[in-house]
């Protein structure tokens, strides 16, 4: 093949992990569009989610044409030969980093602080606004965890990255999440607002998450 076909190659894969930064960035503003504290399956947050996980989990995901006997052809190493090509990805890359991530997420998330304030001087609740700013703040933390859990040469690897994502969200969320009820339901409570019976059902809910997904497979 043309050395200009693999560089373009090169190029595409080297660029995915860019891609699936703009794709958290979007997940996080998708996030508070859909409340914060919640959100649509099917919707802007649980969409942008998927297409990072499938961004950095593409080049594994390939190994399904060879599984079916399709040969294919890797470009041997990540050298990109053409200086303009090497000099468009170094370009790209240090755009989304430097820009996307280092100055447009933390303005995006101090933008979510003040609607935070703004919605407590209005009566609603600042907690989606400031669950939305955290995750902004932490997309290279969340980008890196992701990246972890999608291996490479391993074919099934954007299932792993999405079965990795559930368990985290079940063993690690969920928890915090009910304790965050606990705290609402206790708030309520002591200044005799109707709603702390929801709240504590909810954190019971939370904490067993697992295990209705447990039975409900069992049923099945």
């Amino acid at each position: 093949m043309p050395p200009l076909l693999y560089d373009i190659a090169r190029v595409l894969l080297l660029l995915t992990g860019p891609a699936a930064f703009v794709c958290l960035l979007n997940a996080g503003i998708a996030l508070r569009r859909e409340g914060g504290t919640v959100f649509w399956v099917g919707g802007g947050f649980s969409k942008w989610m998927l297409w990072a996980v499938i961004f950095l989990g593409l080049e594994p995901t390939l190994t399904w044409f060879q599984f079916f006997g399709v040969p294919v052809f890797f470009p041997p190493g990540f050298a990109i030969g053409t200086p303009w090509l090497a000099g468009f990805q170094q370009d790209v890359s240090n755009f989304v980093m430097s820009f996307v991530v280092a100055r447009i997420a933390p303005v995006a998330a101090a933008y979510f602080v003040v609607r935070a304030v703004l919605d407590t001087a209005s009566g609603a609740g600042p907690l989606p606004s400031i669950l939305s700013a955290i995750f902004l703040l932490a997309i290279s933390s969340t980008h890196a965890l992701l990246d972890a859990w999608t291996p490479t040469g391993n074919r099934f690897s954007v299932a792993l990255g999405l079965e990795s994502m559930w368990t985290y969200l079940a063993s690690r969320i969920m928890p915090i999440a009910a304790g965050l009820a606990i705290c609402g339901a206790i708030v309520q409570f002591a200044f005799n607002r109707p709603g702390y019976l929801r709240l504590a059902m909810c954190a019971g809910g939370f904490l067993t998450v697992s295990a209705l997904w447990i039975l409900i497979n069992r049923m099945m």
